[in-house]
Formats: C-alpha cells, structure tokens, sequence
C-alpha cells in the first residue's frame, strides 16, 4: 500500500462519520471539524508536509481523548479509538520512511 493511503482513507471515513454526527445533533462544530477532517484527507494525500503534521497532532489529541472516554465508560469511543490509532501508526510509519530516505542522501 502506498504511503498515507490508509491515513487518508481513514481520514475520509472519519469526516463522514462526523459529518453524520453533524446531521443527527444539528451541531455546527461538527459541521465544521468534519469540513476540517476532510481538507486535512486532501492534503495528507497530496503528501503535504505542514497537513501530515497536523493531522499527526490531531490524530493523538483524537486518541487520547477516545481512550479516556473509553475509560469512563462510552463504547462507542471505540471505533473513534481504533480510526485514530491506524491513522497515528500509517503517518509515523510515513514519517519514518521519509526520515531514512532522507538519511540515505
């Protein structure tokens, strides 16, 4: 698979899971972190450095938040909790790949 594949699959994924929330509650802040997940998936697949960092930090601060959630006790964190992870795991695995590569020259 080819680097940021998956994060920006999960990325896209996660927008319209956001984007459902957006429609069900009527909450215009999901409105608007679905409209930012899914440019931060356009940019993370056109391999943008600036975009992959972000979406690094927001990706962790996602994680973070679901595992607590977890701990209190919402199951349904879980699939938030299991999408930021992937997303975490594919991007340092970008990151390292890039960090050799630019080692090697």
């Amino acid at each position: 698979m080819r680097p940021l594949q998956l994060s920006t699959y999960l990325l896209v994924l996660y927008g319209f899971l956001l984007l459902g929330e957006a429609y069900y509650s009527s909450s215009t802040v999901y409105l608007a972190f679905a409209l930012f997940t899914l440019l931060l998936a356009y940019f993370v697949g056109r391999k943008n450095r600036t975009a992959v960092k972000v979406a690094l930090i927001y990706a962790g601060i996602t994680l973070f938040v679901s595992i607590l959630s977890l701990m209190y006790g919402k199951l349904g964190m879980a699939l938030d909790a299991v999408i930021s992870f992937f997303i975490v795991h594919d991007i340092l695995s970008y990151i390292e790949m890039v960090y050799k590569e630019e080692k090697e020259n």
